[in-house]
């Protein structure tokens, strides 16, 4: 209970001072919530590090929010939101029946949670995949629902970008769904429920109505969301520098421009269209493969390997080459001056996602749980496309 109280304090004090620092920096404005009965959950669209802050300008009432389980091992800084909030940790990657059992718990002592049901932000626009235990989620807690929208975030911090750019943000509430109706929908129902009220597509409000977000090195970082040259289709050829994006397999060349919008020289005017292309080109590249054999897809240098424990601690097992093929993952590195070859068959992955711009992280059906890192700009997203479309 005291810790609690200390958590509402600290909810209070932030919300005092947030709003003169987050309402310029971003260019936000947002709604107040009306008064609400706890418990309830609030579920949001998410596209940037502080959507957290931004949603909880809106409610007066403190929440507990649901955050990747590896904010719990950035140290010093770990321990102080751990003190300030106490975020319910969520392993990507896995199958976390524990986070939604700490979710259920906090409600029915009659706590209020935030939570981003994507579990991504966005890397092209699009509000991510919704799926059913969302609205299982809902139903086991027996609470009220609020949804709520962020719009602009895509724009104002990509997620493979850097920096912040200057537009427009707003925060609203787009409905509340008392218990009493709750009970009378199925899983389903909710969950479409929250996909439509949730679903947000950047480039559609910004080509009805266009702002420009204003900032610097507008295309540097989207190699993390795009790995294929629209001209000669290679893969990991693509660089940017500034507010344009290269090709070192031939002489393709675009730049992307304050609206979001990449210049004559590209196919694609938005990312969400290059996004899809890529997808389609992978699509390819996995049906040209034998489903009979073992084959090679790809790989990155240079990255890091290691496990995570269950109360966040690290074991680094070596950083090499991590190789993809149709059947499973590889994992090649020297360590203390020994060979190290780590193989991953696909059938035994549980799930795969990532967090951040380029940490991929998965885990397997005897309870590891992987990340994978590097120092260099690489795409993990083709790992996990791949991957589901195997699957």
């Amino acid at each position: 209970m005291e810790k609690y109280k200390r958590h509402q304090i600290f909810w209070k004090i932030i919300r005092f001072i947030a709003p003169s620092v987050l309402k310029p920096l971003y260019k936000y404005s947002y709604e107040l919530a009306p008064k609400l009965e706890p418990p309830y959950l609030v579920f949001s669209n998410h596209n940037g590090d502080l959507d957290p802050a931004l949603v909880a300008l809106s409610f007066p009432q403190q929440m507990y929010f649901v955050a990747s389980e590896h904010v719990y091992r950035a140290g010093f800084a770990s321990k102080i939101l751990r003190f300030v909030f106490e975020p319910i940790a969520k392993r990507k990657g896995t199958a976390d029946a524990v986070t939604v059992m700490k979710s259920i718990r906090a409600l029915r002592e009659g706590k209020n949670v935030c939570i981003f049901p994507e579990g991504q932000k966005s890397f092209n626009g699009i509000t991510g995949e919704i799926n059913i235990a969302t609205g299982k989620l809902v139903k086991a807690s027996k609470a009220s629902l609020v949804t709520y929208k962020l719009e602009g975030g895509y724009f104002t911090t990509p997620r493979w970008g850097k920096g912040i750019r200057k537009g427009k943000m707003h925060g609203s509430i787009v409905n509340i769904y008392n218990k009493e109706d709750l009970e009378k929908l199925s899983p389903e129902e909710i969950t479409d429920l929250v996909k439509k009220d949730l679903y947000e597509d950047a480039y559609q409000k910004q080509s009805q109505t266009p702002i420009a977000y204003k900032g610097k090195n507008l295309a540097e970082g989207i190699e993390h969301a795009l790995c294929i040259c629209p001209e000669c289709k290679q893969i990991d050829t693509l660089f940017s520098k500034k507010n344009s994006v290269f090709c070192k397999n031939c002489d393709f060349t675009t730049s992307i421009d304050i609206y979001g919008y990449f210049d004559e020289n590209c196919k694609f005017k938005t990312v969400l269209q290059w996004d899809e292309f890529q997808q389609e080109e992978l699509k390819k590249l996995i049906q040209e493969k034998s489903s009979e054999k073992s084959e090679f897809i790809f790989s990155d240098d240079e990255v890091t390997l290691k496990t995570v424990k269950a109360e966040h601690q690290e074991e680094i097992i070596g950083t090499g080459k991590f190789s993809m093929f149709t059947d499973k993952f590889i994992f090649n590195s020297v360590k203390d001056e020994k060979e190290i070859s780590l193989e991953i068959p696909q059938k035994n992955i549980v799930d795969i996602s990532m967090y951040g711009k380029q940490a991929l992280v998965f885990s397997d059906n005897n309870g590891n749980y992987y990340e994978l890192t590097s120092k260099n700009i690489i795409n993990v997203r083709k790992f996990i496309f791949c991957f589901k479309y195997l699957k």
